[in-house]
């Protein structure tokens, strides 16, 4: 790509060639767990003493391969921008379907952390308000990464301000392929808040419009493909699924298939339901099916540990995927499924997803719950779903997702 005098990334479509990096994957990996000062210079010291600061995660979570650029006045709280590229390797332990999924692909444009701080942020709260992700919108161009492709994210904070005693930045960034769109996300806010205000923040609200009963969108002349009622599935189920044995778990219907790998649900680090404790395939919102999942909450949970060592909450892009397998069990259940083995998952293309996020998993949480909702599914120009999707820590509502 053609590079501008100030740094940035210009020629959608040119050849994105590599240069080198300002920042290397080490040196992000020092300001994920070890020191700021040795990344961000001896002005940032005193940042090390603070309790808590602003870091990338750790391991395996930590995605920023090179930062190639930074713009901004170091240490000023205004508008910068940076350049960073993810490499998706061959065996990444994080591969669905031999692609980068939504999550990861989302979650890999996470120097907006780096940025910040080196804008100045811990200088001012002095490690007393704690980094949250409030709001996002996110939109697909193409197809999800593949081994071999270098993501390229062009990260802007557009500007700080200051709520009373409370920091929020807003933020944007763009994701490419050889020079080609793969991601935008838009209308990102973070805030940086003391334990007493996330936990007195009232969690998500919704109007009286985004709650009421409304009609699906089906075509006029759909059938389902298998009998459906209401049902459950422990964690018994969810594992055949995970091992491609959808009649283990679903029953008569699907005995004898066995489901690719790039369908089934997944497993290893990304295992994160545990159980779906109801589905309705008239329930929900929009009349068209909801499921409820459950997962259980362990202190040592390793998206906990990583994300960050010294603040320890669960990954938002995370949150998502949780709530895509959910509506992946619904989906295998409907019957989508077949033998052939170059079929995945995939975002819907230019369409906006929203989050709201008002509340964090925490060691301290025990369970949450995923509740997902169809509002749209047709098979044209391929079998497709949209939904929207609630997640509750405990019994706390903290995040919505709409139109996923």
């Amino acid at each position: 790509a053609r590079r501008s005098e100030a740094g940035g990334v210009s020629g959608i479509g040119d050849a994105q060639p590599t240069p080198p990096a300002l920042f290397s994957r080490g040196m992000c990996l020092e300001f994920a767990v070890g020191s700021a000062a040795k990344v961000l210079g001896p002005d940032f010291a005193v940042v090390d003493t603070y309790r808590a600061r602003v870091r990338l995660p750790d391991e395996p979570l930590m995605l920023v391969d090179s930062i190639l650029s930074v713009e901004g006045e170091k240490g000023v709280l205004g508008p910068g921008r940076l350049v960073t590229e993810h490499d998706v390797h061959p065996d990444a332990w994080y591969l669905d379907g031999d692609r980068a999924p939504v999550c990861i692909s989302v979650e890999a444009g996470q120097a907006d952390l780096f940025l910040s701080a080196y804008l100045g942020i811990d200088l001012e709260v002095k490690g007393e308000r704690t980094y949250r992700l409030l709001d996002a919108t996110v939109t697909f161009h193409r197809g999800l990464p593949r081994p071999g492709d270098v993501i390229r994210y062009t990260i802007d904070i557009e500007k700080f301000i200051r709520q009373g005693p409370t920091w929020l930045f807003f933020f944007r960034f763009d994701g490419t392929i050889d020079g080609h769109p793969l991601i935008t996300m838009r209308n990102g806010c973070a805030g940086f808040f003391t334990e007493e205000e996330v936990r007195n923040s009232g969690g998500i609200i919704l109007t009286e419009d985004e709650v009421k009963p409304q009609p699906g969108i089906a075509p006029d002349d759909w059938q389902p493909l298998v009998a459906m009622g209401a049902e459950s599935y422990d964690e018994s189920g969810l594992a055949a699924l995970r091992r491609g044995d959808p009649g283990a778990c679903f029953g008569a219907p699907f005995s004898g298939i066995q489901l690719p790998a790039s369908q089934r649900l997944p497993g290893g680090r990304m295992a994160l339901i545990d159980r779906v404790l109801s589905l309705d395939p008239a329930g929900g919102r929009y009349g068209l099916g909801t499921i409820r999942a459950e997962a259980d909450i362990h202190p040592d949970d390793w998206f906990l540990t990583c994300h960050f060592v010294d603040d320890m909450v669960m990954p938002g892009t995370l949150m998502y995927e949780c709530c895509a397998h959910t509506l992946r069990v619904l989906l295998l259940r409907l019957g989508w499924v077949t033998e052939k083995t170059d079929v995945a998952y995939e975002p819907v293309q230019e369409l906006d997803c929203r989050l709201k996020c008002r509340g964090p998993v925490t060691p301290q949480t025990r369970k949450v719950y995923y509740d997902v909702e169809v509002k749209e599914i047709g098979y044209a120009p391929e079998p497709y779903v949209i939904a929207d999707a609630h997640m509750y820590a405990d019994d706390r509502y903290i995040v919505f997702f709409k139109d996923m």
